[in-house]
């Protein structure tokens, strides 16, 4: 399963439309890390190395949908960190997939059985393991 064709064409309609206005540069993957937290601590991941006040930190639902539509990319990756840790992040993913957008969620899916049910499936929510 992959993206859905309607959503292949909308991602080609963007470049079309971003290439007509005469833009040779343009966003079409925003890179969303709502959080810095991980659940793992990988050797050579500079992430585990900042401060507590730092990793504690988490963007709000407004900040990720605000980011999101001042960017205007047709995809929405979200990593982290860990996004599943974010208490917000079914909130973040619904409020993104509102804005029409493409939204992949990487996880290293250690909380996915868990946590999964907060999710509705959607022709445009991807999830994406990382091993």
């Amino acid at each position: 399963m992959g993206i859905p064709l309607a959503q292949q064409a909308k991602v080609a309609a963007y470049v079309l439309k971003q290439q007509l206005m005469g833009r040779k540069r343009f966003p079409l993957v925003l890179m969303l890390e709502p959080l810095f937290r991980c659940n793992l601590a990988c050797a050579g991941c500079g992430k585990i190395d900042y401060p507590d006040a730092i990793l504690n930190k988490r963007l709000s639902v407004a900040e990720c949908l605000e980011a999101s539509a001042e960017c205007g990319a047709p995809v929405v990756a979200i990593a982290g960190g860990e996004p599943l840790l974010h208490k917000e992040m079914p909130a973040i993913v619904e409020g993104l997939l509102a804005q029409g957008r493409i939204v992949i969620l990487c996880t290293n899916a250690l909380l996915l059985e868990k946590r999964m049910d907060a999710y509705k499936p959607h022709p445009r929510f991807i999830w994406d393991i990382h091993l």
